[in-house]
């Protein structure tokens, strides 16, 4: 269908990633199949009135509150490459959207002070092997690493393509590159990474045979999954690293701007942000009940 076609290529220019490509043009795809088995003559020209209709038959489906707003998404998308084509005027899913109970991001996130104790006890373990020198060049390396978990929340896919140009001792900063999950940007280092860094980069990565001029050699995924269980002995509230990581970012969102902390951790897209920020001022919202439960 030469419409259809016209959308993918507007998401394209969006620059969605293919999964979420796919995602959306079956949603927009199952709806044009509801709007003809209905009687609707052109989906283009659906008011609000009728994608109410068709919230309700997605209710009497048991679909999830969850999958229907994301379905709607995905449809407000192609009213918007509706009406950049100059075929419609308004967009009438734009502000529709289900209420529902949100889903909880992350359960029992750490608090600030859980994740600062993360580096300060991992830094101070004592790795006793017969290979002594091979683990103790791992666990200078994983002190880097955990540094990097708890002060700037970054995924694997970040540290693997960390080089040693981007870490700026004399500024206390560090560059963070692109991926395809994530956008680049310059943070701020952590007073007590600074020395571990430079003690790391002058004195042990050369001996870990680095390839060119990689931070972290080896392969980060499968050195995250093992760190992850060394720091669930200091925490037993670790599920993962992911865990971490929105620790980090439910803490961030108490100290800045939602934008600010799309930045910081690199969201391509602010509606990722925006599911922690609902879980941080629920979590809000219960502390007040429960300090002053009636009002």
């Amino acid at each position: 269908m030469e419409t259809l076609k016209d959308f993918e290529n507007f998401l394209t220019a969006k620059q969605y990633r293919d999964n979420t490509k796919h995602g959306y043009m079956q949603s927009v795809q199952s709806f044009m199949q509801w709007t003809t088995a209905n009687g609707y003559e052109d989906a283009a020209f659906l008011n609000y009135n009728d994608l109410l209709q068709y919230v309700q038959h997605e209710q009497k489906r048991n679909i999830a509150v969850q999958t229907i707003n994301i379905k709607l998404l995905g449809i407000s998308l192609y009213y918007e490459h509706l009406k950049q084509q100059d075929i419609i005027i308004k967009n009438p899913a734009k502000t529709l959207r289900i209420k529902g109970k949100a889903k909880t991001v992350t359960e029992q996130p750490l608090k600030y002070d859980e994740l600062e104790n993360l580096y300060h006890s991992y830094k101070a373990l004592k790795k006793e092997s017969l290979h002594q020198n091979k683990t103790d060049l791992a666990h200078q390396r994983n002190i880097v690493i955990t540094g990097l978990l708890v002060w700037q929340g970054l995924h694997s896919g970040e540290l693997q393509r960390l080089e040693t140009t981007h870490v700026n001792l004399s500024e206390g900063t560090i560059y963070i590159p692109s991926t395809s999950r994530s956008n680049s940007r310059e943070l701020r280092l952590h007073t007590q990474q600074i020395l571990s860094l430079h003690h790391y980069i002058y004195q042990i990565r050369e001996q870990l045979k680095p390839k060119e001029e990689e931070l972290l050699p080896g392969n980060a995924h499968n050195i995250i999954n093992l760190l992850t269980e060394e720091l669930k002995g200091i925490n037993p509230k670790i599920k993962n690293a992911l865990h971490i990581r929105s620790s980090v970012i439910l803490h961030w969102l108490r100290q800045h701007n939602k934008r600010q902390v799309q930045y910081m951790i690199g969201h391509k897209y602010i509606d990722s942000t925006e599911r922690y920020k609902v879980q941080e001022l629920e979590s809000l919202t219960n502390a007040l009940a429960k300090h002053h439960p009636f009002g």
